[in-house]
């Protein structure tokens, strides 16, 4: 009877036992093992501080996404008010006029529209503000109206309104549709179409009209009148740089300023240095073609091959010409700021003799300059011609306006006098001048940047290319691919296809 309680006494020491040699040979390996520890402790504060920054993140993005979603409401709340306004005031508006036609009486008119026809008439806009920075070339399908759908003209179609200050959703739409119902008066219609045109966004006005051409300028309304129905993507693209090319250069401030100085926009240097005489016609055909009014060109003729008619080449432009011999000896660098020298442009344009060039290319960057407020602007090259493979080519097709600075060819920069002396000139180097100067400005605090492509096409031949890289290497990057010379790709229309310099050897 009394062996059952020691029997269960044997059983719980040998289970406590057990347990106390458990715990000791856990703290054995914990003292003879103390990195199997710390690892575990670190994966498990690694694990928990991960889960945190995913949760922050997507809070974070949750309640941006909740504050836009809210602010669109409330915005689309006093838009929809504001039409219905606008839609009983234009009713009342209608009235009336009808009511003075029928009494003979003249139709009201402001004080500004008897004042004249000039494009003072519109209200300016700020560039600064107004303008295609992050503007992407890609759109869907719909089609908005900057009012209420309603008073669209017969035969015109629209999805939805859309208030004019929302430009993230403008220039996500294929184009949106205006009407003077929508505006108080034609004026403050045409500085509403002038702002928007410049900021990128696609519209199309059926009610045109003499007066609206007047308050815009012939290129302007030209280009607002036109069908904007099935325009492929490339096509909707060049419709936006010819509108907000046209609305910069007339509307903006600056360009009032520039209208009103009796000097007019800044005097722009082309920098042209060749070393291949035969190349030279269609060089100096691309600097005759720019429709800015202040040009001058500074030509480097880099080499020792004689080139007679140079200077008799250079006379028979329609701006001031310089032309200045650069022995073979000295780096294309040098060659470059001889050019330099040479001009008294307080802007500085660079050219190369074997890319094309439209004639609104200067205009570009020059416009660009002035509402990205960059020291060095360009375009990208992303229009290639490839000689070899005979093929025109896009490349980076789907990037907004500012990206991709260090792809900025240099047959297309321009940058101010004051600026480029700052970065400490054109680096004597042979080749790769035009990224070393990127390199500089950045590193002295400017910046680059990078506006459309449209106008300007990069050309390949076979050699002789101070920047050496395959074809395969463009091809690469290719997003389209077209057969053949296709200048209108690039917005050139029949720009024929440039001559390929000689191959020595």
């Amino acid at each position: 009877m009394t062996r059952a309680p020691e029997k269960r006494d044997a059983s719980l020491g040998m289970s406590a036992g057990s347990g106390a040699e458990r715990s000791a040979r856990r703290q054995a390996e914990e003292q003879f093992a103390p990195g199997k520890t710390l690892e575990s402790t670190l994966a498990r504060l690694e694990t928990q501080s991960h889960f945190r920054n995913v949760t922050l993140a997507l809070t974070r993005v949750f309640l941006k996404w909740l504050a836009r979603r809210l602010r669109l409401k409330a915005q689309d709340a006093w838009w929809n008010a504001e039409n219905r306004g606008a839609a009983a005031g234009w009713r009342l508006r209608q009235w009336a006029r009808s009511r003075r036609a029928r009494a003979g009486l003249r139709p009201y008119r402001s004080a500004a529209a008897d004042a004249g026809s000039d494009h003072n008439e519109t209200p300016a806009f700020d560039a600064l503000q107004w303008n295609p920075l992050q503007w992407r070339p890609g759109a869907g399908t719909e089609i908005g109206a900057l009012g209420p759908v309603a008073l669209l003209p017969p035969g015109v179609q629209a999805g939805r309104a859309v208030h004019p200050d929302d430009l993230l959703r403008l220039r996500r739409m294929h184009h949106v549709e205006d009407a003077q119902a929508f505006h108080p008066n034609a004026p403050t219609r045409a500085g509403t179409l002038a702002r928007l045109a410049a900021a990128g966004v696609v519209v199309h006005i059926a009610d045109g009209g003499e007066r609206m051409r007047e308050l815009l300028g012939g290129e302007l309304h030209d280009l607002l009148t036109a069908d904007a129905r099935g325009l492929d993507e490339a096509e909707r693209e060049l419709r936006s740089v010819g509108m907000r090319r046209a609305a910069l250069r007339e509307h903006s401030i600056q360009a009032r300023a520039w209208r009103r100085s009796a000097d007019g926009p800044p005097l722009v240097s082309i920098l042209l240095a060749t070393k291949r005489s035969e190349l030279l016609p269609q060089a100096l055909a691309a600097v005759a073609r720019q429709t800015y009014p202040r040009l001058e060109l500074a030509l480097a003729l880099h080499g020792d091959a004689p080139c007679t008619d140079a200077e008799r080449l250079a006379a028979e432009l329609p701006c001031p010409a310089v032309v200045v011999r650069v022995p073979a000896s000295e780096t294309l660098g040098a060659a470059l700021n001889a050019a330099v020298a040479a001009s008294s442009g307080a802007l500085l344009a660079k050219m190369d003799d074997d890319d094309a060039y439209g004639a609104e290319h200067v205009w570009d960057l020059v416009l660009a300059r002035a509402y990205s407020q960059a020291q060095l602007v360009g375009k990208s090259g992303g229009f290639t011609y490839l000689s070899e493979s005979d093929c025109t080519i896009r490349r980076f097709a789907g990037d907004a306006e500012g990206r991709r600075t260090f792809n900025i060819a240099g047959g297309s920069m321009l940058i101010s006098r004051r600026d480029l002396e700052r970065a400490g000139g054109w680096r004597n180097a042979p080749h790769s001048v035009d990224t070393l100067l990127i390199i500089d400005v950045l590193r002295r605090g400017g910046r680059a940047h990078r506006t459309h492509d449209a106008g300007y096409m990069h050309v390949r031949h076979g050699g002789g290319h101070t920047w050496d890289v395959p074809e395969a290497l463009f091809l690469e990057q290719a997003d389209v691919v077209a057969p053949g010379w296709n200048p209108a790709m690039a917005g050139l229309g029949g720009l024929p296809r440039p001559q390929a310099p000689r191959q020595d050897g």
